[in-house]
């Protein structure tokens, strides 16, 4: 009698996509005190670090962190799925790199320009595992989860800047694109621990 071949899901992909997620949810909390709610910078620090360089410390290393859990979870999110996961994929991973690559260059937070693309990426991967498969149902609707938040964060760049600041909106962005966006992902990873694939 052959054994089936059933690879159980490694523990590192996840551990290091929560660990990101956590990062970037936890510092968020010190980059808007330091920084304010408004896009006026407070110019606050702490232990020697600018709102700049917290943002980076925000962003940067989380982003590098989820990149590689994704790429350790390839044959999960897209390997083995259609070409819509596959192109998602690509465009997650993109979308997560670059942005974070140049921060580290720049030790300081940078503009979210490839927002759109990540937010694309997102919809498309989660879009993709409609059908039932290895990704679970919570992991599918977290990914459209947090590509249609990422979305709605990039329309407030339409909103002028005066009237945002009215309604706290660097912050309200902030909330969307870094702390649930984190916290997004510790669930994504906490939802994989015991999977097969």
């Amino acid at each position: 009698m052959q054994k089936k071949n059933i690879l159980s899901v490694s523990n590192w992909p996840n551990l290091v996509i929560i660990i990101g997620g956590l990062l970037m949810a936890v510092l968020w909390l010190l980059f808007t005190k330091l920084h304010g709610p408004t896009s006026f910078n407070r110019d606050g620090h702490w232990l020697g670090g600018d709102p700049l360089f917290w943002g980076m410390m925000m962003s940067a290393p989380a982003s590098i962190l989820i990149s590689l859990g994704l790429v350790g979870h390839y044959r999960l999110l897209a390997g083995d799925v259609n070409r819509m996961a596959r192109i998602g994929f690509v465009l997650t991973i993109i979308g997560l790199v670059i942005p974070a690559l140049v921060d580290f260059a720049t030790i300081s937070l940078g503009p979210p320009l490839l927002l759109p693309l990540l937010a694309i990426g997102l919809i498309m991967l989660g879009s993709a595992h409609r059908e039932p498969g290895n990704l679970s149902q919570i992991g599918q609707r977290i990914l459209l989860f947090l590509g249609i938040l990422l979305a709605v964060a990039f329309l407030s760049f339409f909103i002028p800047t005066d009237v945002l600041d009215q309604y706290n909106g660097y912050r309200i962005y902030g909330i969307l694109v870094n702390f649930l966006f984190g916290v997004g992902w510790v669930v994504f990873g906490a939802s994989h621990k015991n999977e097969t694939i």
